[in-house]
């Protein structure tokens, strides 16, 4: 949180300030008229602080659909004394309370008096303590490990709310299901608004670095350019020789910023907290920092010498993360203040598509500093393929008559076609998705007679071929396949993915490739911002960089089918045909000369396919990667798009028995 009285600190202008104003107890009588007595009995061995929350600006009518105007605003109205009580008055009568910690503003408890009470009285016990102590657990599982299936199913609590009154009670019902009996909604927003505001959350020190970027990759900075220290609330950044200062910190909702830094100028880092799983240690959840020093990218991390470049893809695979906490904590906050509002509930619950959306802007926008990775690499670009256009031929002749005096009959006769199919046929058979071939055919016949017309006719016939295909993508499962790499990728494979980096393809977006599907997935393309591809970028990346060992790329993709002990755990086999398909869609010139290169019979790649068709359950899948990794012909490793296609008709084989 941030308190200006006491830190002599200011909210930065790009974000929404979060102002806690002390009053003091002689001014108060006069402040809060309209208010309630409170009592607050503390049962704990330390002081209690309490804050009364309301939203930025009074509700509209009709109410607002932007989570920012929902975010709230903490105002200091009393102190309890340790094993004490304290009776004071509440601003207004509908008061919204949140009861802290006094040393650190951990929060314990939040108190709503009944509508129209007379008073109220709340006890502040050890029980508050542990309840809040293990909703921080399960918010740092949330935000490290955010495709984790209890932080996919938390997400979906609110992502496809239709009724927002109805949020308490799932939650509540969340909790005890995943053994967090006596945890609620309100527990769940305090804190995370606690972890996302406050300093006092992540003391430490974090050492900064500025690592250099170019159109193919990053490189492992040699040495740190200051520190940063984050001890009792506040952050102080002391630059290293060389290094421009930046003047006091403020830290609200997971940026932390000098004042009136921007993209351009000063320092502008957003807090993503995270596993060091990738760092060889899976327990340990620390906050790091990605963003911007005038200009440059600076990242700061809690131990020196960077040795992996976690800062490229950390904010855009947190992102369903973020979106979690924002979200959740904005519509909590908008239930309590339209409770009041007539109709105000009924409202908000009808237009929740756009209050979601209005929040995802608003966390997209972010990533522009957070995702250094962003604008690195070309726009994904599907070969030979314009989704949702209809089948048309477009003839153009045109004639040219000239007089010729030669008496000499001379017939020239040039056929040029250009045929550009880079998806293999056999692949697609289920649904049939509008994929546009573009086949050009370019015929010139020119003939030159004595006293004759010459005549050029040129044809030119584009031709959009349907391409039928066999991956039943169902509603949902692209959502679900880009989990379940998610998932992988946050666990342990970032590591594997990143040696020997180059980006080819800007990350972000390849939700572009995934449109092929769009007619069975529309509503899973719909709610997908671009930062949700971020692990299928880095895939196919991976599977097209010519710096990997072709046996390396597949040993690595059987360690994603693999994923477990847990054969649920295993990639459908619809999900593999849907991203070994994206990477053969993806244009890349070497990855397609290779491909259209390649000769072999057909019968060995028959038996090829038979040969990995023996891996047909769920538990052994990973192994027939395995042998794509070590298999040659004629002494050489098969051509990676050569290769998909072939793992995709062993897909095909198999599905019947794996669906």
């Amino acid at each position: 949180m941030v308190f200006p009285d006491r830190d002599n600190a200011s909210a930065p202008p790009h974000t929404t300030p979060i102002i806690p104003q002390n009053i003091g107890a002689d001014s108060m009588s006069n402040a809060v008229a309209a208010g309630i007595p409170v009592t607050v009995t503390n049962q704990l061995s330390f002081p209690l602080v309490v804050y009364s929350t309301v939203t930025p600006t009074p509700p509209s009518s009709p109410p607002s659909t932007n989570p920012a105007d929902y975010l709230p605003v903490y105002t200091q109205i009393a102190t309890v004394p340790a094993n004490g009580a304290q009776s004071f008055t509440t601003p207004d009568a509908l008061c919204r309370m949140v009861i802290c910690r006094a040393s650190d503003d951990f929060p314990l408890q939040l108190f709503i008096p009944s509508i129209l009470a007379e008073s109220a009285a709340t006890t502040v016990a050890q029980t508050d303590l542990q309840t809040c102590q293990t909703v921080l657990s399960f918010y740092q599982q949330v935000m490290s490990q955010p495709y984790a299936p209890a932080s996919l199913q938390f997400n979906e609590l609110f992502v496809n709310v239709t009724d927002v009154s109805t949020l308490e009670s799932a939650v509540a019902t969340f909790f005890s299901t995943n053994g967090m009996n006596g945890a609620t909604y309100g527990h769940w927003s305090i804190v995370s608004y606690w972890a996302t505001n406050s300093l006092n959350a992540w003391p430490g020190t974090y050492y900064c670095y500025q690592p250099q970027t170019s159109s193919s990759g990053f490189v492992i900075p040699p040495s740190d350019c200051g520190t940063l220290t984050v001890a009792n609330g506040t952050a102080t950044f002391t630059p290293a020789a060389g290094t421009p200062s930046t003047g006091p910190l403020t830290f609200s909702h997971s940026t932390l910023s000098s004042d009136g830094a921007s993209a351009a100028a000063g320092l502008l880092l957003t807090a993503v907290p995270r596993s060091l799983a990738w760092e060889g240690q899976p327990d340990s959840v620390v906050l790091c920092f990605v963003g911007t020093l005038n200009g440059q990218t600076l990242v700061a991390q809690p131990y020196q010498n960077p040795s992996i470049p976690w800062w490229i893809a950390a904010y855009d695979l947190a992102y369903g993360a973020f979106q979690t906490v924002q979200l959740a904590m904005a519509l909590d906050m908008a239930v309590t203040v339209l409770g009041g509002v007539a109709n105000g509930i009924g409202y908000l619950s009808s237009k929740i598509s756009s209050f979601i959306s209005s929040g995802n802007s608003a966390l997209s926008a972010q990533s522009g500093t957070a995702s250094p990775a962003s604008a690195i690499g070309e726009e994904a670009e599907p070969i030979n393929v314009d989704v949702d256009v209809d089948v048309d031929v477009d003839i153009d002749t045109d004639t040219d008559n000239v007089e010729d005096t030669d008496n000499v009959t001379d017939t020239d006769v040039d056929v040029d076609i250009d045929i550009d199919i880079d998806i293999d046929d056999d692949v697609f058979a289920v649904i049939d998705v509008d994929v546009d071939v573009d086949v050009d055919v370019d015929t010139d016949v020119v003939t030159d007679t004595d006293n004759v017309t010459d005549t050029d006719n040129v044809t030119d016939v584009d031709t959009d071929t349907d391409i039928d295909t066999d991956v039943n993508v169902q509603p949902g499962m692209i959502k679900g396949a880009l989990s379940n790499l998610g998932s992988w990728i946050v666990s342990k494979g970032f590591p594997a993915l990143v040696k020997n980096l180059a980006i080819m393809v800007a990350f972000t977006s390849a939700q572009k490739l995934l449109q092929v599907w769009q007619q069975a997935a529309s509503q899973d393309l719909q709610n997908m911002a671009p930062q949700q591809s971020t692990g299928l970028g880095l895939l196919i990346n991976y599977m097209l960089n010519e710096n990997n060992p072709i046996a390396t790329r597949w040993t690595t993709f059987a360690d994603y089918v693999q994923a477990g002990s847990v054969a649920a755990d295993v990639p459908s086999t619809g999900t593999q045909q849907m991203v070994l398909t994206t990477i053969v869609m993806t244009k890349d010139p070497a990855a397609d000369s290779a491909q259209s290169g390649w000769n072999w019979p057909q019968a060995t790649e028959v038996a090829l396919v038979n040969q990995l068709a023996q891996y047909g359950s769920a538990a052994t899948q990973y192994q027939a990667y395995q042998v794509l990794a070590s298999y040659t012909y004629d002494g050489k490793p098969l051509p990676v798009k050569v290769a998909c296609n072939v793992a995709l008709e062993y897909l095909k084989q198999i599905s019947g028995k794996n669906a």
